[in-house]
């Protein structure tokens, strides 16, 4: 969708994925609402020619899309050591839709052992915060060409400064800077974070992790799923088989971003936490006492922000609860 001149024209200046203006550009790796992603060339690739290829797939279209660039390589240090492991990573806020499963992008792929930083690992987008030498391109076009003439210019009002359709551009105010660094208490879910200012390499952890010792459980298996859809909605089951006696119970979810549940069946709130990433359930009066070989089932229905990423469900709890502790 970058309609810039040379650039793939689609014709259509509503932009699917909230399109961003001319003045700014991507700098941080959640922001995924234009192609202009940066990656950083690796420091210990030999001396040579590489291809670089991109694959992404779009709407219900059943099969990706593959482009690629043929790179000439020098100067690379290939004695740095940087070993990584797991799969090839997804683009970040990667948006679900109709086509192809998300797994499929990853399917037999692994992580490269590159370095990013002239002295180790470092980051695949180190570059990203630099401001480009052409902040003032923007990706559209024009409203005439977009299938909602009026929609589109309600929406952004900047679009009538564009008087050149084969090469659109905005007058920037000011000089174009970038924007502060993320920190660990901007309310926002960035620099590596698990959930919102919290966890990753660079933020106190979000929550003391639980840990039931497989013997301590009260529970023999613990069945959830969970289904997320672009519009935000979200539905979790649990299935709980129960292994030893208790009097009460508590049943907890961490979310990895906020997670507003509305309604929920066979348990009743207990507590939340201010960022609705932790939710505490507790038993009604009919399933309060539990039995070994007995089945808990509990159901969720909730909202998050679809800005592209769904929650994940980092952990999930169930412990006998006693008042005293």
């Amino acid at each position: 969708h970058d309609e810039r001149r040379g650039k793939t024209s689609y014709g259509d200046c509503v932009h699917p994925c909230n399109s961003r203006k001319g003045c700014e550009y991507m700098a941080n790796k959640y922001d995924g609402n234009r192609y202009d992603t940066t990656i950083k060339i690796p420091y210990n690739l030999p001396e040579g020619v590489y291809i670089l290829q991109y694959m992404s797939a779009m709407s219900a279209h059943k099969t990706f899309y593959y482009s690629c660039a043929r790179l000439q390589i020098s100067g690379g240090k290939p004695s740095l050591p940087c070993k990584r492991t797991g799969l090839a990573p997804v683009a970040y806020g990667c948006m679900k839709g109709t086509a192809v499963p998300l797994s499929k992008y990853q399917e037999n792929t692994k992580m490269g052992d590159f370095c990013f930083s002239p002295n180790g690992l470092g980051d695949q987008d180190a570059d990203m915060r630099k401001v480009p030498v052409n902040p003032e391109c923007d990706q559209r076009i024009t409203c005439q060409l977009s299938v909602q003439y009026k929609r589109c210019m309600e929406e952004d009002n900047k679009m009538k400064d564009i008087t050149n359709a084969w090469d659109p551009k905005q007058v920037c105010t000011g000089e174009v800077k970038p924007p502060p660094e993320p920190t660990c208490e901007d309310g926002i879910k960035n620099n590596g974070e698990q959930m919102v200012d919290c966890g990753g390499p660079n933020c106190e952890a979000c929550y003391e992790e639980p840990t039931e010792p497989i013997d301590d459980r009260i529970y023999s298996k613990l069945d959830f799923t969970q289904k997320d859809w672009i519009d935000g909605n979200i539905n979790l089951r649990a299935v709980v088989t129960i292994k030893k006696e208790a009097s009460d119970w508590r049943y907890t979810m961490f979310f990895t971003k906020p997670v507003d549940i509305r309604s929920h069946w066979g348990c009743k709130v207990i507590t939340v936490n201010e960022f609705q990433t932790i939710w505490t359930f507790g038993p009604m009066p009919w399933t309060k006492k539990v039995k070994p070989g007995q089945k808990i089932n509990l159901g969720f229905n909730g909202k998050f922000e679809p800005d592209g990423e769904a929650p994940q469900t980092v952990t999930k709890s169930f412990v006998e609860y006693k008042p005293d502790e």
